[in-house]
């Protein structure tokens, strides 16, 4: 994989030539791509993403059209807008300081101050996350596209796959990491419904207006997974750095559960998947951090991640597990 590496005056002049939008660059952090903001003399502002030499057409092109379907379909949530190219695409192509080809895209900035910057996260906020992520899930349940069918190793369902790093980890953290993930190898996942979730409701993918969540970013992991796997991803993210991290869960399960409620096998696997997507983020930021010791993104949520899996080590599982399924009976 190649990541683009474009000056901030190489991403103005593609902007101009390829979607005539003439501002000024700054970059923003990204795991594989390059994306940058771009402000214009009028101050209006836009995101300009350039892609990994890995990432494919037909991937963009999901994305590109998730972002219309469910952005014609929710209510309460913001979704970013394509801005098309001088000659009407959605798409072009740039070549890198590699010599590489980088697939490109422009979108609309959404306005919103990122949860993870937002204080405090109280039980207004947490509700509006947890019914906005029911509303997106609600929106792309019937969502269909060939490409969706992806393994993505960000799947929670393949969080096997990421014990393939175990060794990059000290003997403290392996017993932690092995320990929550014997719940994750008995989720009977065929009893769980599937579809296309975001898969990435991370607290710098979340942007808050006026107290509530108003918009959702980066559709770069959306996959064919467990609807329950899109709720145990944000869980897991927002129960990081709080004093009481099962209420917090709980506030976000009934909100969501309210709009979308979970069966019984669901509400019985979430705590399992929560615990599980905690568990892949840290094993793959410790290989992260020995690929790309130099990008301090890599490692934003290792440190909290860590916390709070040795908190909830501290409690007995089959209590945490309960306050999960208790919220979910009391929406």
């Amino acid at each position: 994989m190649t990541t683009p590496y474009l000056t901030e005056s190489q991403a103005e002049a593609h902007s101009v030539s390829l979607f005539g939008v003439r501002g000024t660059a700054t970059p923003l952090p990204s795991e594989r791509d390059q994306n940058f903001a771009l402000t214009t003399l009028k101050g209006e502002k836009f995101v300009l993403k350039i892609a990994n030499t890995d990432e494919t057409i037909e991937t963009l092109q999901l994305q590109n059209a998730v972002l219309r379907y469910a952005g014609a379909r929710v209510r309460s949530l913001e979704l970013p807008k394509l801005i098309t190219t001088i000659d009407g695409q959605d798409i072009a192509t740039i070549e890198g300081v590699t010599g590489a080809s980088h697939w490109v895209r422009l979108m609309t900035w959404l306005e919103g101050e990122p949860l993870a910057s937002v204080v405090p996260h109280d039980d207004a906020l947490l509700g509006s996350l947890g019914s906005s992520l029911a509303e997106l899930d609600l929106a792309l349940a019937d969502f269909e596209d060939p490409s969706m069918h992806r393994e993505l190793r960000w799947d929670v369902r393949h969080a096997d796959q990421a014990l393939q790093h175990l060794d990059l980890l000290n003997v403290e953290q392996q017993q932690l990491v092995l320990h929550f993930m014997k719940s994750h190898a008995d989720v009977p996942w065929q009893t769980l419904r599937h579809q296309l979730i975001h898969g990435d409701g991370n607290d710098y993918n979340i942007l808050v207006r006026n107290g509530r969540v108003a918009g959702l970013l980066d559709f770069g992991d959306m996959v064919y997974s467990a609807t329950a796997c899109d709720l145990a991803v944000t869980l897991a993210y927002a129960m990081m750095d709080k004093d009481d991290p099962l209420k917090t869960a709980s506030t976000i399960i009934r909100a969501f559960n309210k709009a979308l409620p979970l069966n019984a096998e669901e509400a019985r696997s979430l705590y399992a998947l929560t615990t599980a997507r905690l568990c892949l983020s840290v094993c793959y930021s410790a290989f992260n951090a020995r690929e790309k010791s130099d990008d301090p993104y890599q490692q934003v949520s290792a440190r909290p991640a860590w916390r709070l899996l040795r908190h909830l080590h501290l409690m007995p599982e089959k209590s945490a597990q309960e306050a999960f399924i208790e919220a979910c009976r009391n929406p």
